[in-house]
């Protein structure tokens, strides 16, 4: 690595704005992102000291002011002013908060009585701003989180498997697959349609069939998931339920006798284990189900129950009213009444009893639980389930679903709390998604693209942001291939339209390729990727339920599978893919490229770890393109696209030149991929 000014650089993305001399309008400028002007970067632990500081040239200010506010306490902070090379200097040094919380500032400029403004984009993304003539609520944000907190380290080093049970595959006695109820549709063939039935209870389909899929099936394909690079697998929710998804839960305590037994889910950890691999729940803990134990509106659980029996011991969970169903329920769904988290016996059941729930199945095998509807759930229930989750097993990891930056999420008009070091270690990275597609799909520029990512770096604290679950597909979203395929689904389509709908040879092939991208991003970029179960062999699929069909074994595409695996191992095999550096070298157009690397032998961490370096490119357009890469920061002149083991590339100085097909990929490392220290 070259010396300390340019490290500045890489750790902070840009270099300070050069401004034209002799103006003799008023020009500010601050970025949020370059620690010229904010130091350090990101979001820091409490107690941290953070300068921050506004340039000035032309006619500048006479006094230049700091609005800084957290928690509805506001103070203005006049700032030092100093003059250095380029223009007038504007600074202040704030120790931030000793409890964890945002904090919010932008800058007012005074001249002759008259004030000017500078503070961040309309798109809040941080980085470079805006100057305007006007007060503001559109500020940068700085987010405080508690000193000393750390997420598990085996989790950022991971590659997570994302599996819907009852479709992955099945092993049964007998070939046999068990009927709970009577009005189950048990399919006699894994590849047939999918069946629909009216709910026999509510308005709404049944999600009542089944392909047979179980956790003994899980285990006995652990060997190609092992093969495929995965380290963890997040598995839809397992508990007694009516529904195939069993988001509907029915007990707690108990696996859905549809996939086995408690016996069969610590074997399969076991066996996991045994491999290398971890096991992570879903905890569907906002609401039950209304056939269920807890409320039991239908009978199915004898005279008990909270909707049969109002002295029931379960009737305080939840909320009864005069109006239709006659409960609150999740999103008005009638067969999903909502629980009162925090009643004190639900606390208990669920998390803070000896054998709470939470706490059971983390003895039983579990490495952690990634949580359903985050939104629902308080503040105050999320930080219960952290304690209690970790005083079982420290390194136990907690995801929360949550589909915005997670770092300033409203929700029913409450700032949460989620990344302030109490609750979560982990977010599903939506915007990580949203981002990716809409630049292979040719809805951003790479330079929007490189924005929306740096806010996340910018916001999140690093450990969250080195354990963002990266995902490209979920069973709540339209599959991946079917996405970049620019499959069309409309209200009007039938089921059964909807259940054929496929793309045309044309879409397909694009849309393979732009997985390939898709995936290449997941695998080198910071964050945990997580592949959507089937999403590596190439299947189809519109939203829910389309996109949950049995995995199809004898449908592959060995070519994408291939990419997946190879990925995987570039990843499992440099530590700099995972918990390196990064710094965006080029994003213009179609084109966008990051550097990931380690030097001096500590990772962003300060974990000693090998040093290396990596230029990860993707070229989402479908002519070829020649760019120059700034590899200014790192002193080799040889690289080599290791994905093709094509000859190696010379660079010229500070500039390597690389030419990159339409719709590919390339990750060049220099021969040997040893950085000097």
């Amino acid at each position: 690595m070259k010396g300390s000014p340019i490290y500045d650089r890489i750790e902070n993305g840009k270099q300070a704005v050069n401004f034209e001399k002799g103006s003799g309008v008023m020009q500010l400028f601050h970025d949020s992102r370059n620690i010229a002007y904010r130091f350090p970067f990101g979001a820091v632990p409490t107690g941290e000291t953070v300068t921050l500081r506004l340039r000035a040239q032309g006619d500048v200010p006479q006094k230049v002011f700091l609005r800084l506010w957290a928690e509805e306490r506001e103070c203005l902070i006049e700032m030092q002013k100093t003059e250095e090379r380029g223009g007038q200097w504007y600074s202040v040094s704030i120790s931030m908060p000793q409890t964890a919380q945002l904090v919010w500032y932008y800058f007012i400029a005074e001249k002759d009585g008259e004030r000017t403004y500078y503070s961040n984009r309309a798109d809040r993304l941080g980085g470079e701003g805006q100057q305007i003539e006007a007060p503001t609520d559109i500020s940068y944000q700085i987010t405080v989180y508690e000193r000393g907190f750390h997420t598990p380290d085996w989790f950022k080093h991971s590659i997570m498997y994302q599996i819907f049970p009852d479709r992955f595959f099945g092993m049964h006695e007998n070939g046999e697959i068990p009927k709970k109820r009577e009005e189950y549709i048990i399919h006699d063939d894994w590849y047939e349609p999918l069946a629909f039935a009216p709910h026999p209870y509510e308005n709404g389909p049944a999600c009542n069939d089944f392909y047979g899929g179980n956790l003994k099936g899980i285990c006995a394909k652990l060997p190609y998931l092992k093969e495929l690079g995965i380290s963890v697998l997040y598995l839809n929710p397992i508990f007694d339920a009516y529904s195939n998804h069993k988001y509907d839960t029915a007990d707690y305590t108990k696996i859905d006798p549809m996939f086995g037994t408690e016996e069969d889910f610590c074997a399969l950890c076991r066996e996991a284990e045994s491999l290398g691999i971890r096991i992570i729940l879903d905890g569907v803990f906002s609401h039950t189900g209304s056939d269920s134990i807890y409320f039991n509106k239908y009978g199915n659980y004898g005279e008990g129950g909270a909707w049969r029996d109002r002295n029931s011991s379960y009737a305080e969970w939840f909320d009864f009213c005069n109006e239709p169903p006659g409960y609150a329920s999740w999103w008005g769904c009638s067969n999903l009444p909502n629980v009162k988290e925090m009643t004190p016996s639900y606390l208990e059941h669920i998390l803070t009893g000896g054998d709470a729930v939470v706490k059971h199945w983390v003895r039983a095998g579990a490495s952690g639980w990634r949580l359903d509807v985050a939104d629902e759930l308080p503040d105050e229930f999320i930080e219960i389930l952290r304690r209690e989750v970790k005083s079982v097993e420290s390194d136990a990891v907690i995801i929360g679903e949550v589909w915005e930056d997670a770092s300033n999420k409203e929700s029913y008009s409450v700032l949460r709390r989620y990344l302030l070091g109490r609750e979560l270690d982990s977010v599903m990275n939506y915007p990580f998604k949203d981002a990716a597609i809409a630049f292979l799909l040719g809805h951003l520029s790479a330079e929007e693209l490189n924005r929306r990512l740096e806010s996340l770096r910018e916001n999140y604290p690093k450990e969250v942001f080195y354990s963002l679950m990266n995902i490209a597909g979920t069973h709540d979203t339209m599959r991946i291939k079917s996405v970049l395929g620019e499959q069309v689904q409309s209200d009007g389509m039938s089921l059964e339209e909807k259940q054929n709908a496929c793309l045309t040879p044309y879409c397909e092939t694009i849309a393979i390729e732009r997985v390939r991208l898709m995936a290449f991003f997941q695998m080198t970029y910071c964050g945990v990727p997580c592949i959507y179960y089937g999403d590596e062999i190439g299947m189809q699929g519109l939203s829910d339920p389309f996109n949950r069909m049995p995995y199809t074994w004898r449908q592959i595409d060995p070519e994408l599978q291939e990419h997946y695996r190879k990925l995987a191992q570039f990843r499992n095999e440099n530590v700099f893919l995972r918990t390196g550096a990064v710094m965006t070298i080029y994003a213009q157009g179609g084109v966008y490229a990051y550097a990931r690397y380690i030097t001096e032998g500590a990772d962003v961490f300060g974990n000693p770890s090998e040093n290396g370096v990596g230029l990860c490119i993707v070229n989402r357009d479908s002519a070829t393109q020649t760019v120059c890469l700034d590899i200014s920061a790192f002193a080799f002149d040889k690289w080599t696209d290791i994905l093709r083991m094509e000859n190696i590339v010379q660079a010229e100085g500070n500039t390597l030149t690389v030419t990159i097909q339409g719709r590919e990929c390339a990750l060049f490392m220099p021969p040997g991929n040893v950085l000097d220290k």
